[in-house]
């Protein structure tokens, strides 16, 4: 007897402490609040006190909460209400709802006063939160006398405090980052608020602690190379940059630093990105579902943003590889007060090259290639609640070579031949903006805004033979100028509620081709012409309201409209682009999303249909060639998995475009420049893409990375290419695999590992020869069937990193990276050309391609040193 009472007392006291501690499922009818709360007792053991008159005609809808917390449950019973309560022990206080109160400032990092994008704010005991946004800047209201706040952002310590609220407050918030010590360095995540919890789709925020673990090619970190590794974004041809987003075109990607406009941002012709990661301090990618704020691309949104300089010390960064050299510094001007940073690299294959070069060319008596790209920024806070920053970018790449040709003859020795080619291409920007706290619930960001791209090539050839002179000069440049600035508002009525509007001008001047060439005789001019087509001036205007609103615990949805005008040659385009994405939370904590957007696009790329080159000309909407536009849908599903160890996330899209451009068939850069009218060297039409993307990420632990596939198809169909039907897009793949791996083998070793799989692109190759009579002689005409007619090999790759990282006694950090690129030698062909037909009327003739390879087997070593 005494066994079995003291097993029902121990029985007993487990219930008693699992409805003290644990979570909770209830259901409620519909019924009075008074009747619920003695419910809610029954299923806790708390004792609620509270005045009849003050929950008298109150009533609660019927309802079921699974796996909650108590106060969670009471939270929700009285939302809406003008009651709260105070909880101490099981002792429950029912009283009245206390006035809202705000508290809103800035969030920085406390070592160098760098504002936080991103960080979570939490008040646990209200259910509500709110996340920065991007400069730094929340805002938290609540009906609270005292608040329990808690902050969180990956890379810091966790901040937990009590505040009192007497009236609205303005708090600028410090966060302490994870001591440098090598065993606690890890890639992790940024992303402060959880995937299901976001009412935003297709959104990455990339950690740039990625980008520096993923294998390097010649040493070089490659922030658009790390984006490729993502679902839905392709790399096109082997070794490219550029980024191709679900079916999209590389002009179809809005690539933002610091707000300003970026165009063709790649150097060595397609293979590097132009941003020095050192620089950077946030990466964002939207590949559909785009928020109203944003407009005037189809495919994407980058939005980069770069640090702010550190207000309180010096430190730099330094770094050296096969490829380049790099260095960053960042301090105080006035500390506390103003900061800098300034960022610059510089390739060198011009010097390590030219000695191999010239050795296998003896005729080459000049050889210069190289890129360089300068970041600069200047933080001034002239308050808490102004703060100015100006920023300067300014890239290029250089190529120059000069080869003479001499006779080996004695009797011509005065005969020679002078080839010189300079080709250069690159971006200049400078952005000015000023932050604005109109009030606790209220910011504002302006901004002046400049931009120009400009390529230019100019070629010369000088021939003197048997005393007879000649000479010919072809200069080729192209270009786009932007000048204009930007009003954006951030209003929050509420935690759970964000409304964003704002408006924008941009003037744009495009230079779509010019060619001059000039031809002299033994001292007489023979030729001497300029093909240009016209500069092309427009303005566009922009005009947008959102709104994202948590209506209940389960459903936020995300809703806004974005307006677009263009004025260009006597026209007016305008254009109303409606925006919608929606989460609903289904039981188990899975995220249902889905997204609707519409936009539209005022500038073309006309881009070869082999490799995406700098010669590709940026020309604008004109009265003949309408703006591209495009409606995506999109639904998924999202979830934390294994206690937030695991984020999967699965999506499944469909995009339709309307007035997508390509050059006809047989048209191509040069023609459409001689001609004078690029216009009639394109054709125009339509486009589809959709399928299906799974991610799997992994962001904490000794081992890190992701998953990542996707199952599409892209098609275009213009009058003029392929006899008017539909064809598959020049990267148009079906299948593509991304494994991205880092694991922390020790306290100061990671290794690091991403393999890609992709399947056959497309490619024109004619399917037959025949004889053709032009004027009196015979010659072989290709035919074709239709572009992008067959497919030839699959495209596999394997990368090994591994990084060996020391702290000094002096406290400085170097870091060695090891990194193989196509680790088992894979040929993936980068260019493919047609190099004989055979073939004859007994036998079927067969077509020979001549396949390039641009990345072998490819080892680097490099060093970089911080402090």
């Amino acid at each position: 007897m005494r066994f079995y009472l003291t097993c029902m007392l121990f029985l007993c006291c487990l219930g008693v402490s699992a409805r003290q501690s644990g979570k909770i499922s209830i259901t409620f009818p519909r019924t009075t609040l008074d009747t619920a709360f003695r419910l809610l007792e029954t299923k806790t053991g708390w004792h609620i006190s509270f005045e009849s008159s003050r929950v008298k005609h109150l009533n609660v809808a019927a309802r079921t909460f699974r796996d909650m917390t108590p106060e969670a449950v009471l939270t929700s019973l009285l939302a809406g209400t003008h009651l709260s309560f105070r909880k101490s022990g099981m002792n429950v206080l029912i009283i009245p709802r206390p006035p809202a109160k705000t508290l809103s400032g800035f969030v920085s990092d406390a070592g160098s006063g760098e504002r936080l994008p991103g960080v979570t704010l939490a008040a646990p005991d209200f259910q509500q939160g709110t996340v920065t946004n991007s400069f730094g800047f929340y805002s938290l209201s609540l009906p609270a006398d005292s608040l329990r706040l808690q902050v969180g952002y990956m890379g810091y310590r966790r901040l937990d405090t009590v505040l009192l609220l007497r009236d609205d407050a303005h708090l600028n918030l410090l966060l302490e980052p994870i001591t440098q010590q090598l065993h606690e360095i890890t890639v992790k995540g940024t992303a402060a608020e959880s995937i299901e919890e976001s009412s935003q789709m297709s959104r990455i925020t990339l950690p740039l602690g990625v980008v520096g673990s993923t294998p390097r090619i010649l040493g070089e970190k490659d922030l658009f190379k790390t984006l490729q590794l993502l679902p839905g974004v392709k790399q096109g041809t082997e070794g490219t940059s550029a980024l191709l987003v679900r079916g999209g075109t590389p002009d179809q990607n809005l690539i933002l630093l610091d707000g300003a406009p970026m165009y063709n941002p790649m150097h060595l012709l397609g293979v590097f990105s132009t941003f020095n990661t050192a620089a950077l301090k946030d990466v964002t990618l939207y590949k559909g579902a785009f928020p109203a704020r944003f407009g005037g691309r189809l495919s994407s949104i980058v939005d980069i943003t770069t640090k702010d300089g550190n207000m309180q010390q010096m430190h730099g960064e330094a770094g050296i590889g096969l490829l380049a050299a790099s260095l960053s510094v960042e301090g105080p001007i006035k500390k506390d007060r103003t900061s800098f940073i300034v960022s610059a690299r510089r390739s060198y294959p011009d010097l390590a090259a030219t000695f191999f070069v010239k050795r296998n060319d003896k005729g080459l008596e000049k050889f210069k290639s190289y890129f360089y790209d300068v970041n600069a920024k200047v933080h001034h806070r002239i308050s808490d609640r102004d703060q100015l920053y100006f920023s300067v970018y300014s890239g290029r790449d250089q190529l120059h070579i000069r080869t003479r040709d001499i006779p080996d003859k004695e009797e011509r020795k005065d005969d020679y031949s002078i080839n010189n080619t300079n080709v250069s291409w690159g971006n200049h920007i400078a952005s000015f903006r000023w932050n604005h706290v109109f009030s606790s619930r209220l910011f504002s960001n302006a901004m002046l805004i400049g931009s120009r791209y400009q390529f230019k090539v100019k070629n010369s050839l000088e021939e003197m033979y048997n005393g007879s002179y000649f000479s010919e000069r072809l200069e080729l440049h192209t270009g786009i100028e932007d000048y204009g600035g930007r009003m954006d508002f951030d209003f929050r009525p509420k935690p759970s509620h964000t409304i964003r509007f704002g408006t924008s001008a941009m003037y744009r001047v495009f230079s779509p081709g010019v060619m001059r060439q000039r031809q002299e005789g033994s001292g007489v001019g023979v030729l001497d012409s300029t093909n240009a087509n016209e500069r092309v001036r427009g303005a566009e205007f922009d005009l947008y309201a959102e709104d994202d609103w948590e209506l209940t615990r389960r459903l936020k949805v995300n809703a806004g409209l974005h307006w677009s005008g263009f004025a260009v040659q006597g026209r007016f385009y305008n254009s109303l682009q409606p925006r919608l994405s929606a989460r609903y939370m289904l039981p188990g904590n899975w995220a249902l999303k889905a997204s609707y957007s519409r936009m539209t696009q005022f500038i073309h790329l006309l881009a070869n249909n082999t490799i995406s080159l700098p010669t590709d000309l940026w020309v604008p909407a004109t009265k003949y060639i309408r703006p591209q536009q495009a409606d995506q849908y999109a639904v998924g599903v999202a979830k934390n998995l294994f206690g937030g160890k695991y984020e999967f996330s699965a999506e499944a899209y469909y995009k339709s475009m309307r007035n997508v451009i390509e050059y006809k068939d047989g048209m191509g850069y040069i023609t459409s420049i001689r001609d004078n009218q690029w216009e009639q060297s394109i054709a125009v039409g339509k486009g589809s893409a959709y399928g299906l993307e799974l991610l799997l990420k992994k962001p904490t632990g000794r081992l890190t990375g992701w998953i990542g596939y996707t199952l599409g198809w892209s098609y275009r169909q213009l009058d003029g290419v392929s006899m008017g039907k539909r064809f598959p897009y020049k990267y148009d793949r079906r299948h593509d695999l991304h494994i991205l791996a880092a694991y922390k083998l020790r306290k100061n070793i990671e290794l690091t590992a991403s393999w890609t799989y992709q399947s056959a692109a497309p490619l024109t190759v004619s399917v037959g020869q025949y004889m053709s009579i032009y004027g009196s002689n015979l010659q072989w005409i290709s035919q074709v069937s239709g572009r992008n007619n067959v497919r030839l090999l699959p495209y596999h790759r394997l990368d090994l990193g591994v990084n060996f990282t020391k702290v000094k006694k002096n406290g400085m950090i170097r870091t060695w990276n090891i990194s193989i690129l196509n680790a088992y030698n894979q040929f993936n062909p980068f260019f493919a050309t047609e190099a004989a037909w055979r073939g004859d009327e007994r036998r079927p003739g067969k077509v020979t391609m001549q396949l390039s390879n641009l990345m072998p087997f490819m080892p680097s070593v490099s060093y970089q040193l911080k402090w």
